[in-house]
């Protein structure tokens, strides 16, 4: 009797040691559980804030003072820009794809937009390759009208400054962001775009029409007459 029992209880405490083992090992794994998603959610809010300050400094940079060469072989001053809307990109007339495709949206927006005053500025970033008369002929396949699009070579010190302090990106020489920058007449930059992306393409243009709007507006406010106040005598 008295070994019977003690089996009994031998065995109770196994099966009672084994439940509590397995207790602890779920709660040691939900809290694990718990504090990883905890940890992927304090980095996706760090990311988050990340990519919120980023955007916020690129709507709020005021873009450097520059001087390059278009490619007339003429000095361009960034002062030239002022009180205009324009959008800026990087390039360089020996890539095979991604520039190519950049311009030809690009390239699109002006044949659709005859009466647009947005200005384009694409930037070569290889400068030593792209002389005027390369750009020149580059240009004229998309057929760019040179009023309207310039294309910029030159320093290489000051293409790398204007990415950096204007626009927040890297540039190297073949190396860019495939991104086009809209600055408005403010001087600030409204939209940073993935151009070859067909939907980040018809946010460019929504952002585009809508910039041309204020301007129009702010055009026929300028125009518009000033009512004349009676005098006191009368």
């Amino acid at each position: 009797m008295g070994r019977s029992l003690l089996v009994r209880w031998l065995i109770f405490a196994g099966c009672f040691a084994m439940l509590y083992g397995g207790y602890t090992a779920w709660r040691v794994h939900r809290w694990q559980g718990l504090a990883t998603q905890e940890a992927g959610a304090h980095l996706a809010r760090a990311e988050s804030r990340s990519r919120s300050d980023a955007a916020s400094k690129a709507k709020t940079a005021a873009p450097a003072d520059f001087t390059l060469t278009d490619q007339q072989g003429q000095p361009f001053s960034s002062k030239s820009l002022e009180r205009q809307v324009w959008v800026g990109s990087y390039f360089f007339t020996n890539c095979p794809a991604v520039c190519w495709r950049l311009n030809q949206n690009l390239a699109a927006w002006q044949e659709t937009h005859p009466d647009s005053q947005v200005r384009f500025i694409s930037i070569s970033c290889d400068p030593e390759n792209d002389t005027p008369e390369v750009l020149t002929r580059y240009a004229q396949r998309f057929n760019a009208d040179p009023r309207r699009w310039t294309f910029l070579t030159g320093d290489m010190a000051t293409i790398v400054r204007l990415g950096n302090e204007t626009f927040q990106v890297s540039v190297e020489k073949g190396t860019h962001s495939d991104r086009a920058f809209v600055v408005d007449r403010d001087g600030k930059v409204r939209g940073r775009f993935r151009v070859t992306e067909p939907d980040q393409f018809e946010k460019l243009k929504m952002l585009l029409t809508q910039l041309d709007a204020e301007g129009a507006a702010a055009a026929q406010g300028a125009a518009r007459p000033q009512a004349v106040g009676k005098g006191s005598g009368e």
